[in-house]
């Protein structure tokens, strides 16, 4: 089975063409009558849009009071005679007030459309919502009181309100976020404890509550499938793993329920979309977590209430101490799930993935699929040789590399020891290192810091850092090593794991780290869910926060198996991703691709061309049009080789660096482009995964530069 590359195409669109050079066209006006009976229709028209806007919302356009803080198009108003606060931008508007001693969202607008989205009065909507000691509390009930109100301009240009409440000794501080050149506001909450007495029993904190006006017609949920889903029916004959597109229409009386209940994107990535087609419009969100989530969706009397946040959780509020909800953020869009796609990706681009190369994404070899632990000094010299004449720009040395590692094993064994295996590199990591940048590429390494050997527990890792259900006696498949992982809620554990990381990036001068994470332990204790897993996700943003200040100039490539802690939260703080360990064949790669993009930008995913059971490089060899397709196929993002290039001809080889130098003549267009999903994802729920019949296409355009690239390929049966 192969999969044949039809079209791959790069077009300038002439300076008189118009948007992405699909045509230009022109039309002459007859008469003068001709015309004012044209533009008489539209000035109609305008009229009627208009009045059906204001019909639409009573609410005034012009923000309350005044304006108090500003930062390109964002905005803070307030007005302190009624106690309202409006923050947005040019296309978005939230706008809340405090009255009779009650907080309350009066307008959540789409200004792209001029549409009011928020039910008037809606009960459902609720600015805080969290549950202690078994009540509902929210912002809305009359027993709070405001405490005070801040702005600030953060470094990235954005503007920050928040809005403090009280009730008894509960602070609630609400954040929220404007974004400049987007119609995105993130918001979080943060509860302190104010008082000498443990507030206890806090057991869920919603980050979205909203109860969106009647529509005529019902909205539709989008959502990306994720890579370990839940299996609902063992019986039947469950679907290929695979990052796929989802959808369900908000019928009177459905409800759809997305989330992950271990790492963020095992279930379900941590974005959705809801569509009105009629409309042409509809919102977007995300969560910044990387740990369970969930969020809910319901039509009740043509209402569509969404909920979402943390509700499997137990914390006790200490004296002074504060819980922060994860960050979640909305925005509107005009169009199809396209725009949708589009919008995430602008607000990704702006303000999650910071600043990179401008060659960035940077072309890799990886030893992985390649060689798995059998790694050997001298034969990876030769194929460092090869990565550098083909044009390759990283080598990032996988897993294997440490003490403990056999030379043929489970690359679990050694996990936690961090040390150089110096019977695979006699001459030491340091040499072959240098090696690699002596042949003007980069060096990279795998490293996966919350999975150790339980070799090493007790002895090197202490028994109090791991997690409390670890295994330590039963069966094991033969040859597999025993882990277990390590809780980052534990401040002597990320102390231990910032030294060691620290010393492996300066030791071996690392240009790019591998994070891996290939296995979910819960950190909470039995019959208390939640919250130790909470410290640990914070735990691990530390960590990244260390390195990112540590070594501004480190590359973070995020990987759990692939997409399976895929977020944005992680997205903050990493520079590309890995996009599946099922990176075959051809076909699916681009499924994959296509899935992850609707959230993602298509810069942050990472793939790579290994040798494969359904696509043996033997194939490619005899026909390159073949080859062809196949690193193709893993050029619309982040591009990698992951299989030995020792024994490839020198023909091969140069056919590969050929494809290399066009991916990279036209990756800036992947980098900073509109990315347009031409067809429909194929379907790939066959069990023996069969190419499919259909065609697939991508478009990148970039309207600065005027150039576009479309992918364009066919699955076939060899």
């Amino acid at each position: 089975m192969v999969a044949r590359l039809q079209v791959f195409a790069v077009y300038h669109v002439l300076p008189r063409a118009v948007n992405r050079g699909c045509g230009i066209i022109q039309i002459e006006m007859q008469t003068q009558k001709f015309f004012r009976s044209i533009l008489f229709a539209i000035i109609l028209a305008l009229a009627l849009m208009a009045r059906a806007a204001h019909a639409q919302t009573a609410m005034p356009d012009a923000p309350p009071g005044r304006i108090i803080a500003q930062s390109g198009d964002a905005y803070i108003a307030h007005d302190p005679a009624t106690q309202t606060w409006e923050i947005g931008t040019e296309g978005i508007r939230r706008r809340m007030s405090f009255n009779a001693s009650r907080y309350r969202l009066l307008s959540w607008k789409n200004k792209l459309s001029n549409r009011e989205w928020l039910t008037p009065g809606g009960g459902a909507s609720a600015e805080l919502h969290v549950v202690i000691e078994g009540q509902i509390l929210t912002s809305a009930s009359r027993d709070f009181v405001l405490r005070d109100f801040a702005t600030q301009r953060n470094a990235d240009g954005s503007l920050e309100l928040r809005v403090s409440l009280a009730r008894q000794t509960l602070l609630a501080h609400l954040h929220y976020v404007a974004h400049p050149g987007t119609s995105v506001v993130g918001k979080w909450v943060v509860l302190e404890n104010a008082g000498r007495t443990t507030l206890r029993n806090l057991d869920a904190l919603d980050s979205i509550s909203l109860d969106l006006r009647p529509s005529a017609e019902p909205l539709t949920l989008h959502w990306v499938q994720g890579l370990s889903p839940a299996v609902e029916d063992r019986s039947q004959v469950q679907p290929v793993p695979a990052l796929r597109m989802r959808s369900v229409q908000l019928n009177e009386g459905t409800e759809q329920q997305i989330g992950s209940s271990a790492r963020s994107s095992e279930d379900t990535m941590g974005w959705f979309a809801l569509i009105a087609p009629n409309l042409r419009e509809g919102l977007f969100g995300g969560i910044e977590w990387s740990g369970a989530w969930q969020l809910r969706a319901r039509r009740e009397a043509g209402h569509t209430v969404l909920r979402a946040g943390l509700d499997e959780f137990h914390l006790d509020l200490a004296p002074g101490e504060k819980f922060q909800s994860p960050r979640r953020f909305l925005g509107f869009f005009r169009g199809g799930i396209d725009e949708a796609a589009f919008a995430s990706h602008n607000f990704a681009r702006r303000y999650l993935l910071r600043a990179r190369p401008a060659d960035f994404p940077w072309t890799q070899f990886n030893t992985w699929f390649a060689y798995y632990t059998d790694l050997d000094e001298t034969r990876l010299m030769r194929d460092v040789d090869n990565a550098a004449v083909m044009g390759l720009e990283v080598f990032v040395l996988d897993a294997g590399w440490y003490e403990g590692s056999p030379q043929v094993a489970d690359f679990s064994f050694g996990l936690g020891t961090w040390r150089e295996n110096r019977e695979k590199f006699p001459r030491g990591l340091k040499t072959f290192s240098d090696y690699v940048h002596r042949k003007g590429l980069k060096f990279g390494l795998w490293v996966e810091p919350e999975r150790v050997d339980l070799a090493y527990v007790g002895k090197e890792i202490p028994i109090a850092w791991i997690a409390p259900n670890t295994n330590w006696v039963g069966d094991l498949p033969e040859g597999r090593a025993r882990t277990t992982m390590i809780c980052l809620g534990n401040a002597d554990a990320r102390a231990w794991m910032k030294t060691w990381l620290a010393r492996l990036i300066r030791d071996y001068h690392v240009d790019w780290l591998k994070w891996d994470n290939n296995m979910w332990m819960s950190c909470d204790a039995p019959g208390i869910p939640g919250i130790e897993n909470y410290a640990h996700v914070h735990g691990l943003y530390d960590i990244f926060d260390f390195l990112r200040a540590e070594f501004p100039n480190l590359i973070i490539e995020n990987c759990a198996s692939g997409g399976n802690r895929m977020d944005y939260a992680l997205m903050r703080r990493s520079d590309v991703a890995w996009l599946s360990d099922e990176t075959d064949p051809s076909y699916r790669v681009r499924y994959h691709a296509v899935g992850a993009s609707f959230p993602f930008p298509p810069e942050y995913l990472n793939s790579a061309l290994v040798e494969s059971w359904f696509e043996p490089l033997s194939e490619a060899n005899r026909d390159f049009a073949i080859l062809r397709g196949w690193l193709r196929s893993r050029m619309m993002g982040a591009f990698a080789i992951s299989v030995t290039t020792v024994d490839w001809s020198r023909e091969f080889r140069d056919e590969v660096a050929r494809e290399i130098a066009r991916y990279k003549s036209v990756r800036d267009i992947i980098a900073r482009g509109r990315m347009y999903h031409l067809f429909p994802q194929s379907d790939l729920s066959l069990p023996m995964l069969q190419p499919p019949n259909e065609p697939d296409a991508i478009e990148f355009y970039d309207a600065n530069t005027r150039r576009g690239i479309v992918f364009l390929f066919r699955g076939t049966i060899a």
